[in-house]
Formats: structure tokens, C-alpha cells, sequence
């Protein structure tokens, strides 16, 4: 579950953060409204890709185990009912994560003006990032300062790729 909910805070916060920047040349409304709408189909559509991911790879493994058992079927079985349970605990997480991440960047355009919100919201991202970078460190056993760090480059680098985008698109 807990890589659930940080692969979707990292998917939220820089799909949104895409949003935000790519919007950049719209109305402070416009911003909001698309970046809103980008995160919540973002997690429902997390939610029902995790769900399903993680109930492709459940079921695999319980159907070696079936075979194992010489093709015992193990359908409506405790394991059965234990994968059903950890599915919808993976698609929630995910979806929650990916919910979370992407609120990120949107709060400072409720907050404050246009350019001022793209910084922060953009200092807010990149901050969360760091700390994820940090959490995935720890838990590894790795450089936590170093996993932070690559963390926050891919962060600026999805930031700098869609600006440039957006100024192709919509020169100023």
C-alpha cells in the first residue's frame, strides 16, 4: 500500500504541475478548473489502473499456487478473498495518493495571483518531491540526500520540458 500512495503523490503532483504550467497563458479560472479536472480523472483513472494491476498479479501468483495444489482451484478461498481485499487497498491508495499529489500544485492558485502561484505551487511540488526522495532513502537503505535529489531534478525536469512546450505552443 505504501508504494501505492507514493507512486500516485508523485504522479499527482507532477501531472498537475504539468497542468498548471501548460495552462500558464489562461486565465487564473481556466488554470484552476483544468488542473482540478486533470487530478480527479488522474485518480480515478490510478484507482482503476492500480486495481487492476494489482489484481493481474494477485491472480497470477494464486493461480501457480492452484497449479501447485494440482489445479485445486482456490476461487471464493480465504487467499481469494485476502487478494479481493488487498486490490481495493492498492486502487484506494493509489487514487488517494495521486488525489493528494495533485492538490499540490493547485492550492496556491486558490490562494494568490497568477505568477506568484505558479512559483509556489511549482516550490511546493518540488518540496514534496525532496521529501519523498527522502522517505524512499530511508526505506531503502540508500542515500537519502541523493534519492531527494533525483527526485526534485525529475520534478524540475517535467516542469522545464512543459514550459518550453508551452511557450512553442503559445508564444508569448
Amino acid at each position: 500500500m505504501r508504494s501505492k500512495l507514493v507512486r500516485g503523490l508523485i504522479d499527482g503532483s507532477l501531472s498537475t504541475l504539468g497542468i498548471i504550467i501548460g495552462a500558464s497563458a489562461a486565465p487564473q479560472a481556466v488554470i484552476i478548473a483544468a488542473a482540478v479536472g486533470g487530478t480527479v480523472a488522474n485518480g480515478i483513472s490510478n484507482v482503476l489502473s492500480a486495481f487492476s494491476a494489482e489484481e493481474t498479479n494477485q491472480y497470477a501468483e494464486l493461480r501457480k499456487v492452484e497449479k501447485a495444489m494440482v489445479d485445486r482451484e482456490l476461487k471464493d478461498s480465504e487467499l481469494d478473498r485476502q487478494i479481493h481485499k488487498e486490490t481495493i487497498v492498492a486502487g484506494i491508495a493509489d487514487g488517494a495518493g495521486t488525489l493528494l499529489g495533485g492538490a499540490l500544485p493547485i492550492i496556491p492558485y486558490l490562494l494568490m495571483p497568477f505568477p506568484q502561484a505558479m512559483y509556489v505551487a511549482t516550490g511546493l511540488v518540488l518540496i514534496a518531491l525532496a521529501a519523498i526522495g527522502l522517505y524512499v532513502g530511508k526505506l531503502s537503505r540508500r542515500n537519502m540526500a541523493l534519492s531527494a535529489l533525483k527526485m526534485v531534478a525529475c520534478g524540475i525536469g517535467v516542469a522545464a520540458v512543459v514550459y518550453v512546450i508551452q511557450l512553442l505552443i503559445v508564444p508569448s
